[in-house]
């Protein structure tokens, strides 16, 4: 697995770390700038605190956090890509999260994670969840990766 799927949770809102963001070296944004990720899709929720869901590498994501640590910024990420490949969490219930600005976005990062889960999904662990919750009960996404599953 090259690129993972990482949630950073940020205890700010996006007003103020925009002011964070203003304090950051030229070099330290051009640093984020020229972060790669593959998607994301972000939001602020009800307790106006940011939340980005990202597929990145794990290089790329130690980057960021460290301009984030060196600055004191606040987060925490997690990496749920195994959650995720197990079926464990489900991030469609990210479409709370949507409004009028980020619909889009949101319609791109399920479409990629989709993507993503095709590439990194297995055979045992599909069969796993056969046994778990029947065939009838996977995600289209895992019904997609048995079609095409070639021996």
């Amino acid at each position: 697995m090259v690129n993972c799927v990482y949630k950073i949770e940020f205890y700010k809102s996006t007003l103020d770390l925009n002011d964070d963001y203003d304090r950051l070296s030229e070099y330290e944004k051009e640093c984020i700038s020229e972060l790669n990720a593959e998607s994301f899709f972000d939001y602020e929720d009800e307790l106006e605190r940011y939340t980005c869901y990202l597929i990145t590498t794990p290089s790329e994501l130690k980057r960021y956090s460290v301009i984030l640590n060196n600055n004191l910024i606040q987060h925490d990420h997690f990496n749920l890509s195994k959650s995720l490949l197990k079926n464990e969490i489900d991030l469609e219930d990210l479409e709370d999260k949507i409004d009028e600005i980020n619909y889009f976005k949101y319609d791109f990062f399920m479409d990629d994670l989709d993507n993503w889960i095709l590439k990194n999904l297995d055979i045992d662990t599909v069969l796993e969840r056969i046994t778990e919750v029947g065939m009838e009960s996977l995600k289209p996404v895992e019904k997609n990766f048995l079609k095409n599953y070639k021996l």
